[in-house]
């Protein structure tokens, strides 16, 4: 007991304490600094001189700046306030942020000398193993929680957690080491890993799994992993045949690709798009609980979150997708006048983002004006989640248009 108590009041002070609040504006100083570096130091922004400034002695300036700053200003509203919400729920994932680094950063000494990399040489590289076994973790993942349905208090559900988490290591690295290896090939190829269909879906379930493990930590929804689960599991074998169609390959960027927008524009779609996923996963499980609470006892009831438990996550799920995809959206129609001279085509791609926008933007309404919830939402989820997989996926594949250099060769 003595124990337990020493690491909970360890954890409230790493985590909900005057540290938390310390490391976090630590955290923000230190994003601060590299976004004033790039925009404010020498020469502007450039990706390429960027990240060779960002490892020099003006790098360490603007970050060292920035972090002393931040520190000073956490410690002085640490002692004010000790407690922060914001704070302690968001530093936990910034200390992940920064792991994820350090391991990219140790991987990368493991990858071939650029003498010995071109353009069509690109067997030896890092990542690709990396998200060989993140494909692996997913699946496996994906199967523990599909036996936690059946065996609820055995120790598979928390490996199903710990591969699931490993999982998103493994994608995260995998995706900044590429980035690295572009530069590895040339100069003119680098650019940041949100190219083409391969790369974003890796980064579609690192955000999905993301989104789901933050719900079963905190609300211990681990029976909603079999459906969260079971949709990436999808998408993973749907990832493995892009990668044997050639989709796997870095690829220079086409030109209206060559824009800083498609660092912010790209990821900020796919918190949408991973919060959609996984509020699809609990309008699924939704339905199922219901009918097996129509057909009378189950074991698996007990498994279950309840149905309003089910219906809450489906909506703090869109909640948190909805305002994300509509500032893609935003980011989007931004991009598109620079890129080709105004804010909005009618392009195919335009057409369903706007499709689907509508769409969740409809359910939001309906739950909160018109106070609707349960069965209809749910399915709403479900076929909501369908349209925008066709925005996703179906529009590469069967349509083109302004965006057609994300179509599949």
């Amino acid at each position: 007991m003595t124990a337990t108590v020493s690491n909970d009041s360890f954890f409230c002070a790493l985590y909900k304490g005057q540290a938390a609040i310390v490391r976090y504006y630590g955290y923000l100083g230190l994003m601060v600094g590299a976004a004033a570096l790039a925009f404010l130091g020498q020469g502007g922004y450039n990706e390429e001189s960027y990240f060779s400034r960002l490892f020099a002695a003006s790098g360490a300036l603007w970050l060292g700046a920035g972090l002393i700053a931040g520190l000073v200003v956490g410690a002085i509203l640490g002692r004010r306030s000790p407690r922060s919400k914001v704070a302690g729920m968001l530093v936990g994932w910034f200390d992940g942020a920064l792991l994820m680094l350090i391991l990219t950063a140790l991987f990368a000494l493991l990858e071939p000398a650029a003498s010995a990399v071109a353009y069509d040489k690109q067997d030896g590289f890092v990542s690709a193993r990396l998200v060989m076994a993140m494909n692996v973790l997913l699946l496996f993942s994906a199967i523990c929680y599909l036996v936690v349905l059946f065996a609820p208090e055995s120790f598979i559900g928390r490996m199903g957690s710990f591969a699931a988490w490993l999982s998103i290591y493994a994608g995260g690295v995998a995706l900044l080491l590429r980035w690295y290896e572009s530069y590895l090939i040339s100069p003119e190829v680098g650019h940041a890993p949100v190219s083409n269909l391969y790369e974003v879906f890796i980064l579609l379930f690192c955000i999905t799994v993301a989104i789901y493990l933050s719900f079963e930590r905190r609300y211990g929804a681990r029976a909603l992993g079999a459906f969260v689960m079971g949709l990436v599991s999808a998408g993973v074998f749907f990832e493995i045949w892009l990668d044997s169609q050639g989709m796997g390959d870095i690829k220079p960027l086409v030109p209206a690709l060559q824009s800083y927008w498609m660092k912010i524009h790209v990821p900020l779609n796919f918190i949408g798009y991973g919060a959609f996923a996984v509020a699809c996963a609990a309008g699924m499980a939704f339905l199922l609980r219901q009918r097996l609470e129509s057909k009378g006892s189950s074991k698996l009831l007990a498994v279950f979150p309840t149905l309003d438990q089910l219906d809450q996550l489906a909506y703090k799920s869109v909640a948190i997708g909805f305002p994300a995809f509509t500032l893609a959206t935003i980011l989007g129609a931004a991009w598109a006048a620079e890129a080709w001279g105004g804010y909005w085509s009618w392009d195919p791609k335009e057409t369903w983002a706007l499709i689907v926008w509508l769409v969740y933007g409809a359910w939001l309404h309906a739950r909160i004006s018109h106070g609707w919830s349960g069965r209809s939402l749910a399915w709403w989820s479900v076929i909501a989640f369908l349209v925008t997989l066709f925005c996703f996926v179906g529009v590469n594949l069967y349509l083109s248009g302004l965006h057609s250099y994300g179509r599949l060769a």
